[in-house]
């Protein structure tokens, strides 16, 4: 399937017409099918856009990767002010600038459950804020080099809450962060974020996959060391852990 017949797909998944779908990109509905019938492929920043009204990942629409990826392979570093702005000026000259956004995610643990300071926490499950959309998302790390990953918007957030509540389910912490997206060497997906209480982070995640997980993680440590980012400053613990410690000790972090 190419990207036309995708376009296509999730139009027709969105129950929209060429020319409603041409109306909110600003294109005629005859650009539409031409891109639809493979003549024609739309520019980054149209595909960009198509990704937003279609609800679907860039990396989906271009290299046909399922939206919903079940499988995830990023790393993640601490950065200081310094590093974050010198990565944002080589981003801007080097990669596609996707979108940048104010994420609220709330994350949950069972009520008989508690970290540990030190501990790795292998898994999660969150509600992230997207603009209008809540997301329900889980994840599960092996060996914090990649992870299996299900997610589904929830269109009842009160009545999700009152089955949490059943479940013993409780909110643990709350990440407030500005992320700034891009698209780098097409096929990672850069995210810079400056996290409430906690500071800066790069994110890098496997849009486009060449090798298994393993093979793939192996490259993100290479383009680590491309960027000159500190090994050491590798993230495994995630937001949620460092925001409980963070509260009860400000230099745990």
């Amino acid at each position: 399937m190419n990207i036309g017949k995708r376009i296509c797909k999730l139009r027709k998944d969105k129950k929209m017409t060429q020319q409603e779908l041409a109306d909110r990109l600003f294109v005629t509905d005859k650009t539409i099918s031409s891109w639809e019938s493979g003549r024609t492929e739309p520019s980054l920043d149209l595909i960009i856009k198509l990704s937003e009204i279609l609800d679907c990942d860039v990396g989906y629409l271009v290299y046909g990767n399922n939206p919903k990826s079940d499988v995830e392979t990023e790393i993640k570093f601490k950065l200081d002010e310094a590093e974050y702005k010198r990565i944002i000026r080589f981003m801007t000259k080097n990669a596609s600038f996707i979108n940048e956004s104010r994420q609220v995610d709330t994350y949950y643990q069972p009520t008989h459950r508690s970290f540990l300071e030190g501990e790795v926490i292998n898994e999660w499950i969150r509600i992230g804020e997207r603009g209008q959309k809540k997301i329900l998302n889980y994840k599960n790390w092996h060996d914090n080099m990649y992870c299996d990953e299900w997610e589904v918007e929830i269109d009842n957030s009160e009545n999700l809450d009152k089955i949490f509540k059943v479940l013993g389910l409780e909110i643990i912490a709350v990440v407030d962060k500005v992320r700034k997206k891009y698209m780098y060497l097409d096929k990672y997906e850069i995210s810079l974020d400056f996290v409430k209480e906690l500071g800066y982070f790069i994110e890098i995640e496997v849009k486009k996959y060449d090798k298994d997980p393993i093979g793939e993680y192996g490259d993100l440590i290479k383009l680590a060391k491309e960027l000159n980012l500190n090994l050491n400053n590798i993230d495994k613990r995630g937001y949620p852990y460092h925001l409980i410690f963070n509260n009860k000790n400000p230099h745990s972090c």
